[in-house]
């Protein structure tokens, strides 16, 4: 498919929308289910909750980006007709779907924070940790809460209608539509959601917070003494700084473009093939991170390396599991064109082209 395309943006653009991106999502999707397995397996620890929520929205970030930008973009290369199947599919997607793209992906963010305040404060306040929190799972729901209420309205930026097929004569021939709403269209509503609240709140805040709280914790970690008869839990704790850089350097990698994005002139360059690449590359990353994620837990940790141990014993006793995880809980987690951004994702429309 992606042979037929002119050698330029659009064609990287197809081999990035059609080909990595399905690979990322699926291997982020195998990666986190694997998470998932071994945190499931080992619920001792107090930040096992926020792991597996952290894994629980990865998993579902990297399926919702496989449905709101493959098929969309798979609609767009193959050049179908928007009345067709496959058109219809990618209205729904866009339509229906991004906003709980953005949702998980927030609360993903958000729950990274939320890991490395509870890091923080098990390291340098070690006894306000002792006791595990009656409902773990409390401030996990009102992080999810909060995303959802933030990218809601996300939903109030289509305006929804039937669209018939002028070139079918049957009257059946329709298909539900959308287009950007009033709101979308509104530079006020924009300059406050996307150039104010989200990179404040998705990632300068988030940002700010785990340069802070990851740089207290390597001092503390590089100021500890250990004796050389401790070679493990000296190995332990250079396999945490080493996470810890990582899941600094990953966030600012993988979100800044997304920041970036915000502050460009839309409508001057969205009819650009290379504008419409970059947005495609910009959505990768936030699937890159989401798939980075668990690839850190099995570089950094030893929970995976001691995965088949854990299998033929069934599980380690807690003693290990606590020692284990004192490591693992240091890890967080963890075209195209719609108007509103975030909502970057490629939208057929009833011209037959993608709306910008």
């Amino acid at each position: 498919m992606c042979v037929s395309e002119e050698f330029g943006p659009r064609f990287f653009g197809c081999l990035l929308n059609l080909w990595l991106l399905p690979l990322v999502c699926g291997i982020g999707l195998i990666l986190n289910i694997c998470c998932l397995i071994v945190f499931f397996s080992t619920r001792g620890h107090p930040l096992v909750p926020a792991l597996i929520f952290l894994s629980f929205c990865d998993c579902l970030q990297l399926f919702f980006s496989f449905l709101v930008l493959f098929l969309p973009a798979l609609h767009d290369f193959s050049q179908s007709t928007p009345y067709s199947a496959l058109g219809q599919l990618a209205y729904l997607s866009t339509g229906l779907l991004s906003p709980l793209l953005l949702t998980f992906n927030c609360a993903s963010i958000w729950t990274i924070c939320f890991i490395s305040i509870q890091r923080h404060r098990a390291i340098l306040r070690p006894l306000s940790s002792i006791s595990s929190p009656s409902k773990p799972f409390k401030p996990l729901l009102f992080i999810s809460l909060m995303a959802l209420m933030f990218n809601g309205c996300k939903w109030a930026e289509f305006r929804w209608f039937w669209s018939h097929d002028p070139t079918n004569s049957s009257d059946y021939q329709y298909i539900l539509a959308h287009e950007p709403s009033d709101l979308a269209r509104n530079e006020n509503y924009h300059r406050v959601l996307d150039n104010l609240l989200y990179p404040l709140l998705v990632y300068l805040v988030p940002l700010l917070l785990l340069s802070v709280l990851n740089f207290r914790i390597l001092s503390n970690i590089s100021n500890r003494r250990v004796s050389f008869d401790h070679k493990s839990r000296f190995a332990q704790e250079r396999r945490s700084v080493t996470l810890l850089i990582s899941i600094v350097t990953m966030f600012f990698l993988c979100h800044t473009g997304g920041l970036a994005y915000r502050f460009v002139d839309q409508e001057k360059y969205n009819n650009s093939e290379l504008f419409v690449l970059l947005k495609d590359v910009i959505n990768l990353l936030f699937n890159v991170y989401s798939f980075t994620n668990p690839l850190l837990y099995f570089v950094f940790t030893r929970q995976f390396r001691d995965l088949r141990t854990m299998w033929n014993s069934h599980f380690a006793s807690p003693a290990s599991r606590s020692e284990s995880y004192a490591i693992t809980n240091s890890k967080p987690n963890s075209k195209h064109r719609h108007l509103s951004m975030p909502s970057i994702y490629r939208t057929p429309c009833v011209s037959g082209k993608l709306i910008s």
